[in-house]
């Protein structure tokens, strides 16, 4: 088999994955990538000439049938071989020719490590907005039912301070005794001391070991978040992530994949991600991308789904 005495390598140089530098005039290749093609060219003692897509994209295809970027490279034969771990689709595979796969990328999205929730927070925290919906309901039931039934000649507001302060402890005062009263009477304070003992809990632990700010864990809540203008989400420029996000078929990846299209929200790899992430934002990127590019916890401000 014949092999080229220079091989062309369209890549597009990232730290940690293809970097170059000359030794001796001699160029050396560094990171992942930077390795294997090394490794491919000392084998076959061949020299590697780099040649970096004029858009700086990994492949995207025009309405005419060509590509840009690496895979544009190929197709038109300006390089003999194209890296950075492409992703492998249909219309991909027929425009150019791959290689065995020697890498799975799973795919995931990176958000900001949430901070701490607000002290002022701690008064809410205990409950859900619906157990505080359905608490106020009772409140207002009880005071209603007992200006009624159990206390006497009580105006409503008398009443309602009086409901009020039986879950502050109060004493209540000025009640009807009968058998059913004393029963309905015995069924309230329970709730009354109940209710307050579980508030009490979760707003101590709160404050003794205050709650993250909620962040999307999975894609679900991902797709939830960015419907609903809370987050926006971004794909690498130049990849087909959005294609595969549309083509997924799952339901909320497919929304998830079309408001990123319509937004044309995306980012390249040459930016800070730490300025990417200062507002509600969420990467979508491999994960051993992620590693690679930012290391690992605890050395990183960015939580992975």
């Amino acid at each position: 088999m014949h092999f080229p005495s220079k091989i062309k390598v369209s890549a597009i140089e990232l730290p940690s994955v293809l970097t170059t530098h000359k030794v001796d005039d001699k160029l050396v290749l560094n990171g992942v990538e930077g390795k294997m093609v090394q490794c491919i060219a000392d084998k076959f003692n061949s020299e590697v000439e780099i040649l970096t897509p004029t858009s700086g994209v990994y492949g995207l295809r025009y309405n005419n049938g060509t590509w840009d970027g690496i895979i544009g490279m190929v197709q038109r034969e300006d390089a003999d071989l194209g890296v950075m771990a492409l992703s492998i689709s249909e219309e991909r595979w027929k425009a150019i020719e791959f290689s065995i796969p020697y890498s799975v990328l799973q795919k995931g999205f990176a958000t900001k490590v949430p901070g701490e929730m607000p002290k002022v927070a701690a008064f809410t925290y205990p409950f859900s907005l619906n157990t505080w919906i359905l608490y106020a309901l009772m409140l207002l039931a009880a005071t209603v039912l007992f200006q009624r039934i159990m206390f006497r000649n009580a105006t409503l507001l008398g009443s309602f301070l009086s409901v009020l302060g039986s879950i502050a402890s109060q004493a209540m005062e000025n009640v009807r005794e009968t058998p059913w009263r004393r029963v309905l009477f015995g069924l309230w304070l329970a709730t009354a001391t109940v209710m307050p003992f579980f508030y009490n809990t979760s707003f101590l632990s709160f404050l003794t070991m205050p709650e993250k700010v909620p962040v999307p864990r999975t894609f679900e809540e991902l797709s939830k978040a960015v419907l609903n203008g809370k987050y926006k989400c971004l794909t690498s420029k130049g990849t087909i992530d959005r294609e595969l996000l549309r083509e997924s078929g799952i339901d909320y990846i497919v929304k998830l994949g079309e408001i990123i299209e319509k937004n044309n929200w995306g980012y390249s790899f040459s930016e800070q991600f730490a300025d990417l992430l200062d507002d509600p934002v969420a990467i979508i990127i491999a994960k051993n991308s992620l590693r690679l590019l930012l290391g690992s916890p605890p050395y990183v401000t960015v939580k992975a789904s």
